[in-house]
């Protein structure tokens, strides 16, 4: 799938088993960002994601101008699609990157005929929360939150505090033509 942003062009592929090491080099260098905010610091430091991750969900990478520019990796769970992880190289922020990836998850969960598609963020960075509701992404209530959800989101209490967390959706929608 090719995409044209900013006059140049941006291609979203499945990802190769050989680029894991470099997106897990992406993500650690995205986590940088969270040095800058008092209390989320420590994040900045926090290990990339397991590189088994990559290969249990669906993960399509955005190329921009010929780079590595992101990626995005989704899963089935609960009749929504999972964001398990977006993330967008700290250089190419505000391209429009991480909503083509978001966009193009959203797609495939209409053709996947699930309910919606869902994620746990933070509340607080202008990055997490506040730039999903931008994009039509709501707190999801807890009568929607299915035991698979509960499960990450009981994970994620073991190791950080929750009522910095948020859990969101949004209903599955017609891709725009």
């Amino acid at each position: 799938m090719i995409m044209t942003m900013n006059n140049t062009r941006t291609l979203l592929r499945s990802y190769d088993e050989a680029e894991i090491d470099d997106l897990c080099q992406l993500e650690r260098a995205a986590h940088r960002r969270y040095l800058s905010l008092k209390g989320y610091e420590k994040f900045a430091a926090a290990s990339a994601i397991n590189p088994e991750r990559f290969r249990t969900g669906t993960t399509m990478v955005a190329e921009h101008a010929g780079r590595r520019a992101g990626y995005i990796i989704v899963q089935p769970l609960d009749d929504m699609l999972y964001i398990a992880s977006l993330m967008v190289d700290d250089g190419m922020s505000g391209k429009g990157i991480g909503q083509r990836l978001l966009g193009w998850a959203e797609d495939y969960a209409y053709a996947a005929g699930v309910s919606g598609t869902c994620l746990a963020t933070f509340r607080i960075p202008r990055w997490n929360a506040p730039w999903y509701r931008k994009l039509g992404y709501a707190e999801m209530h807890e009568s929607r939150i299915g035991p698979s959800l509960q499960a990450i989101l009981d994970r994620h209490a073991t190791f950080l505090d929750m009522t910095t967390r948020i859990a969101m959706w949004k209903p599955t929608h017609a891709p725009l033509e």
